[in-house]
């Protein structure tokens, strides 16, 4: 009976099993969130580079991962490639899916000329990935693997045709022809074969430092490319003599009957056979020979009869890569502008627990902000524990005033009063633990399923005034509002997907009389314009603008697509101003400021009416969505202040 290799199994059960819990959990629950990456060797690697040329860590990597990816190095070298032979769960699906093709009898192990040309697939893929992940701090592999596309559902991070083919060239190519994937296209692959021959990596790594120190300003983009192109001779040229080779499977030819079992074994096709010691860039070490020999002590792994090796290493290092990345943590972006000067005087202000910084796109966010602030030298994010440092004038703020900088004031309207409402009352809290403009969608949340507020504000102090209103009669008592606020979770549902939080809310003062104010006052306390302008509307004088204005009525609810409503009216040259009001009975209106000698009233509420808007977006592209604003004709519309009969 042939053996099994537990201990191979598993780890690969083990992995297969985790994500399939994982994936099957988002099924059952949407309100839970799984990080794919958390772990992810690769994505480390990608991010610690990312951040030696520019600083930065690439999207939401962590310390984690970067010390898992260090582990992998580390495991490479002394060991051999531990992660493809045991954890990946690519290779064990392209293993699995082989060994399928084999009982059909239509798998074949490419060798030649063959085999030799494709392996460079992998190496140039490596050094794209790599060169756009350096490029842009994002991590550029996301938008072909075939696993973060399986898992998450085909991200929006992921380019569908892309992702198609990887898994296509993993499910069929590994059905024809012997792990095809691995072989041909892994990225990580070809970066694992280059660290097993670490000399060359190392030696190469160490020029481009010397020759940077040196004072040359060499691009990132030649040492790569040198060490790819290397990695891809070395692995073609010298496939069966890797070096180091401190651990490796060895067979004594005193013993060996030359069945064949061994070679019939090994997933990656390795002439065990006709070697005394394996060395072979393809092995990982995963010990699926030792099990296939029937003869006692003839293979065995550094000519001792340790078949349990690898997989304990493997364990140690998954322990070290994780324990290591806690105990420090490397910021996301780092960003210095001060003068040295400056930079030697600043003040440090640190903050953590802010929701909004999550990875590398809110980091930078956050750090152009704070740029735009006179006497902020600074800023620093670390997204595992969603922390800021920032350097500061010591002269210009305190503490207290660089979190007022920080803080973004929130009015939102959480639906609109019934008609029959006259009267508006209020609750006048201070909140601890809530800070930035998510806590604030939070509250919103809270207060839409626990109450029948209207309406909240917010406004800095230490800690945070909050305001809530009410219809007048509906107003909670104050344990019952506090006992809200103070709720542990939320769960909360937008667009088809479910969100669990916890949250930390704490109610730190509650007014014990609330206030009151007429309908109309609340609405004029609530509102908050909206005010874009565009096409060169700088370059004219205001005796050539003129003004068109238009009832919102419940085009008023759809704020959050009025980015929408400007992009589309800025493809009329004419139009150069988007501005919306409240008139003197409350209601919201939108003014339209416009050059008359190059547009018309009629020409603007046609584009306002159109059945599609089309969008400019950031990166230069074309888009067109349904219009959602609907603006009838007899909406009232004035030029220059005179009314108009509608259009």
């Amino acid at each position: 009976m042939k053996k099994q290799n537990w201990y191979k199994l598993i780890y690969q059960f083990a992995i297969i099993g985790i994500l399939v819990f994982m994936v099957f959990r988002l099924f059952i629950d949407k309100a839970y969130t799984p990080d794919f990456e958390a772990y992810c060797p690769f994505g480390g690697l990608q991010a610690l580079g990312s951040y030696l040329t520019m600083d930065s860590l690439s999207c939401s990597m962590t310390s984690t991962q970067i010390m898992m990816g260090v582990a992998l190095f580390i495991g490479i070298v002394l060991f051999s490639r531990l992660f493809c032979g045991y954890i990946c769960p690519l290779g064990t699906i392209g293993e699995w899916i082989g060994k399928l093709g084999d009982r059909l009898k239509v798998r074949i192990t490419l060798k030649g000329v063959a085999d030799k040309a494709l392996r460079l697939l992998k190496y140039v893929l490596l050094f794209i990935t790599f060169y756009f992940t350096l490029k842009s701090s994002e991590l550029f592999c996301k938008k072909f693997d075939p696993y973060y596309a399986a898992v998450t559902g085909f991200d929006s991070d992921v380019e569908l045709w892309w992702a198609l083919i990887a898994i296509g060239a993993l499910l069929v190519g590994s059905l024809f022809f012997r792990l095809f994937w691995c072989r041909y296209l892994c990225p990580l692959g070809a970066l694992s074969a280059i660290f097993k021959y670490s000399w060359w990596f190392l030696g190469a790594m160490a020029a481009y430092v010397i020759l940077l120190l040196a004072g040359l300003n060499i691009p990132y983009v030649y040492p790569l490319l040198i060490i790819t192109a290397g990695g891809y001779i070395l692995e073609i040229a010298r496939m069966n003599r890797v070096r180091p080779d401190p651990v490796h499977i060895t067979r004594n030819a005193d013993t060996c009957t030359s069945c064949g079992m061994c070679n019939d074994a090994c997933p990656q096709g390795i002439d065990v056979l006709s070697e005394e010691k394996v060395t072979h860039a393809d092995c990982t070490l995963c010990g699926d020979c030792l099990y296939a020999c029937p003869e006692k002590d003839t293979l065995q792994i550094n000519k001792r009869n340790m078949k349990w090796l690898p997989a304990v290493v493997l364990g140690a290092l998954i322990i070290l890569g994780i324990t290591a990345g806690s105990l420090f943590e490397l910021p996301t972006i780092s960003q210095k502008w001060g003068t040295e000067e400056q930079l030697a005087s600043a003040g440090m202000f640190e903050m953590s627990g802010l929701k909004n910084i999550k990875c590398f796109g809110s980091s930078t966010a956050f750090a152009n902000q704070m740029r735009r602030v006179e006497g902020i030298y600074g800023v620093s994010t670390y997204v595992a524990t969603h922390s800021v440092h920032i350097l500061y004038d010591t002269a210009m703020y305190d503490e207290e005033r660089i979190q007022q900088l920080m803080f973004v004031p929130v009015k939102r309207v959480i639906e609109e009063p019934s008609a029959d409402v006259n009267t508006i009352v209020y609750h006048t809290l201070t909140v601890d633990r809530f800070f930035d403009p998510l806590d604030a969608t939070y509250l919103q949340h809270l207060l839409d399923q626990k109450t029948e507020a209207v309406g909240y504000q917010s406004e800095f102090a230490c800690p945070v005034i909050v305001r809530i209103y009410f219809p007048e009669g509906k107003a909670p008592d104050r344990e019952t509002l506090t006992e809200a606020i103070e709720s542990k979770n939320l769960r909360f549902t937008v667009n088809e997907t479910e969100f669990n939080v916890k949250l930390p809310y704490k109610v730190v003062t509650l007014e014990e009389n609330s206030g009151s104010m007429p309908r109309q006052d609340f609405a004029r306390e609530m509102f908050m314009p909206v005010q874009s302008f565009f096409n060169d509307a700088q370059n004219y004088t205001d005796d050539v603008l003129k003004g068109m204005r238009v009832r919102l009525g419940d085009n008023a609810k759809l704020k959050q697509r009025f980015n929408y409503l400007i992009s589309h009216l800025s493809n009329d040259s004419g139009v150069v101003g988007f501005e919306t009001s409240l008139d003197d009975a409350g209601e919201e209106m939108l003014t339209l400021w416009y050059i008359d000698t190059l547009t018309a009233p009629a020409r603007i509420f046609g584009a306002l009416s159109a059945d599609s808007l089309l969008l400019h977006y950031g990166d230069g592209s074309i888009g067109t969505v349904p219009n959602p604003f609907r603006f009838a004709p007899a909406d009232t519309i004035t030029v220059g202040g005179t009314e108009l009969p509608a259009l």
